[in-house]
């Protein structure tokens, strides 16, 4: 295993730093260990700031300051030249004292006695002759000439400390590494965690009404925006933004799921607020009298219900049209769906229409359009997933989105196989609730192709299914199309396959932004290194 760095991707102050840094990192062994800009509250000296801590499992620890720049010794004091033009510097009081700070607070902090513990100061940046200094002698300097053997410069220094034994225990310097670095509020308390990003997601969000309000005098607007750009939200006010104006406003999507969150967020408002009807597209043909056929055959190729649907909204009568229609995820209506929802009007071609979509979550292939001029806004902010989360989908979209959703758990990726991702997404759903401590109300498993054993059965009942969404009382599982426009604090994606091979990308990007704080990819090889950017498909 490679040497403990911490953090896992520091942050340098200066060049200088990074210059050393880079230099010790090749040559440290694997249990050896490396801190970065660690920041110690000291009883005697205040508030201390050490550039590195080298910590060599064979033979103790160094504290290492950094000085860049120009560095020159004029007898009395050292100088440093750099931007801010020439100062007296005193690099050996700084790491005299920080190693004082750091060794006592490990005695404070952890049970192995005291650490044999020695100073450094590095000028990566310039070339220092013995100047017989005797508060900083040469041996403990490392100058520009020096840092290829800067590591064995260190161990020469503590290996002249041999009356101070090593702590007996093999692993000292994890146990060192732990009691220095703080400990991370993703680690002890994902709770926290989950309800502050929660909190900062909402805030986020209700700041989007400034969209509504820039297109508020438009009867047709054309949202979109990429996953987690607050689209379902918007979608919502301007619902009651319509209804309040004394309209009848129809609320329409594809997506069951979708329907139950928008039917439950209609519930709370005022009755004055809410709109006259929401429902799926499907459930709107049956409130025509006719059918769209079941959604399981929504991807067949021939649109074949088209003629009956169209004869339906041409004979509505007027009491049961709308004067506006408000359409989420609107990149999944087929053409025929556009005119119904036309002829749906009081006044077709004038009634106000709102639309929200996102053209890469198009993840049913040949999907129609709206005709007609409607005023379109593009949002390019994800406010809903992590950044991580945002990071991690880059490689699947060529649109600049900016993140601007909450830091939180890093991504996770496990390999597997397309015939046993399921298996094995279900392990990683039982670590996660048996030994990391994650409530399983939290964790959405979804699957790319086929249903998990547990969707199927629990569908069978499929108004108590989509209720135990949002009753999180347990696990929910669902594939990745029937997820879509959902999200859960958690997701398992399991990449079982797909149906087709032509939108691998859009359909990954979908599955992986339904995870709001945390996600776990179990998918075979190639999946892992296309998300990454490795490799391209088609799509």
């Amino acid at each position: 295993m490679p040497p403990i760095i911490w953090p896992e991707v520091p942050t340098f102050a200066h060049r200088s730093e990074q210059i050393v840094f880079e230099a010790l990192c090749q040559a440290l062994s694997d249990e050896d260990a490396i801190l970065t800009n660690l920041h110690i509250s000291d009883p005697q000296h205040g508030d201390v700031e050490i550039d590195l801590v080298v910590l060599l499992k064979d033979r103790g620890c160094v504290v290492v300051e950094i000085k860049g720049g120009h560095i020159a010794f004029d007898g009395k004091n050292w100088i440093q030249s750099d931007r801010q033009g020439p100062h007296v510097i005193f690099p050996d009081d700084q790491a005299r004292k920080n190693m004082y700070s750091l060794r006592n607070y490990l005695l404070r902090h952890w049970s192995q006695g005291n650490l044999r513990t020695d100073w450094m100061v590095s000028f990566p940046e310039s070339t220092v002759p013995d100047l017989h200094s005797p508060s900083l002698p040469r041996h403990l300097i490392v100058d520009k000439d020096d840092l290829l053997h800067a590591l064995s410069r260190m161990r020469t220094v503590l290996s002249e400390q041999s009356r101070i034994a090593l702590p007996s225990y093999p692993k000292w310097v994890e146990l060192a590494v732990n009691a220095l670095k703080p400990a991370s509020v993703y680690e002890e308390d994902a709770d926290v965690v989950l309800q502050n990003n929660l909190e900062y997601i909402r805030d986020l969000t209700h700041q989007r009404s400034w969209v509504l309000d820039l297109i508020s005098d438009n009867p047709r607007i054309f949202v979109r925006g990429p996953a987690g750009s607050g689209k379902t939200w918007l979608a919502c006010e301007q619902a009651v933004k319509w209804t309040k104006q004394g309209k009848r406003v129809g609320i329409v999507t594809f997506n069951r799921g979708l329907v139950t969150y928008l039917k439950n967020k209609v519930a709370e408002l005022p009755e004055s607020e809410r709109p006259a009807w929401v429902g799926t597209f499907h459930e709107f043909a049956m409130y025509m009298g006719t059918s769209a056929g079941s959604p399981a055959n929504y991807t067949d190729p021939v649109d074949s219900f088209a003629s009956q649907l169209i004869e339906a909204a041409e004979n509505l009568d007027d009491d049961k049209k709308m004067d506006a229609w408000i359409v989420d995820e609107a990149q999944d209506f087929l053409n025929s769906w556009w005119q119904v929802l036309e002829l749906g009007l009081k006044e077709p071609g004038v009634g106000h229409m709102a639309l929200f979509g996102d053209d890469k979550q198009m993840v049913y292939l040949n999907r129609g359009k709206p005709t007609g001029f409607f005023a379109y806004v593009r949002m390019t902010e994800n406010i809903r997933n992590s950044r991580q989360i945002a990071a991690a989908v880059v490689p699947l979209h060529d649109e600049t989105v900016t993140s601007r959703g909450p830091l939180s758990f890093e991504v996770e990726y496990i390999e597997s196989s397309e015939e046993t991702a399921i298996a094995d997404a279900d392990d990683v759903v039982e670590r996660m609730t048996d030994e990391e401590g994650w409530r399983t109300g939290e964790i959405a498993l979804l699957t790319t192709k086929h249903r998990h054993p547990e969707h199927t059965e629990q569908i069978k009942n499929r108004e108590k299914y989509w209720q135990g969404l949002w009753a999180k009382e347990d696990v929910f599982y669902c594939t990745v199309g029937g997820f879509k426009g959902l999200e859960r604090p958690v997701v398992v994606l399991a990449v079982d396959g797909f149906h087709d091979e032509e939108n691998i990308k859009d359909f990954l990007y979908v599955g992986m932004t339904r995870a709001r704080d945390m996600l776990v990819v179990v998918a075979p090889k190639e999946i892992i290194e296309l998300i990454k950017g490795g490799v391209r498909v088609p799509g």
